[in-house]
């Protein structure tokens, strides 16, 4: 993944914002936006190659992906949850980044619920 490219997107478009906020904020905000939503394509797009080698090593471990999955699912959705976080900040709406980040926290726990159950599961044969 080249770093510098993307550090550069994110510098031309603060300086770009910040002069088109004095004119059309509006416009500002959807360049924000659009930047925000480019540097989280490219990073995703640099990630896959790790992320298959990764998942290749867990099934030739014979391990469950479904903990793979699962985890992999959670990072998708902290990604989104704090990119519509920070979109709301920047429009200035701290109530509904807030609720963003709840309903993200919900996210999480709810898709790792039956990563909970497997373990209670395991717990209690070792117990009985």
């Amino acid at each position: 993944m080249e770093l510098t490219p993307i550090l550069g997107i994110c510098v031309v478009a603060a300086v770009l914002a910040t002069l088109l906020r004095q004119y059309k904020g509006e416009y500002a905000v959807m360049l924000v936006a659009v930047a925000a939503a480019a540097v989280i394509i490219s990073v995703l797009w640099s990630a896959i190659d790790a992320v298959f080698t990764l998942r290749n090593l867990v099934v030739k471990t014979g391990v469950d992906t479904t903990y793979f999955t699962t985890a992999f699912k959670a990072l998708g959705i902290c990604v989104i949850t704090g990119f519509a976080s920070d979109l709301c900040r920047d429009m200035g709406q701290q109530t509904l980044a807030s609720g963003a980040e709840l309903a993200g926290r919900c996210a999480v726990f709810i898709i790792s619920v039956p990563m909970l159950v497997s373990l209670l599961q395991t717990a209690l044969k070792l117990i009985g």
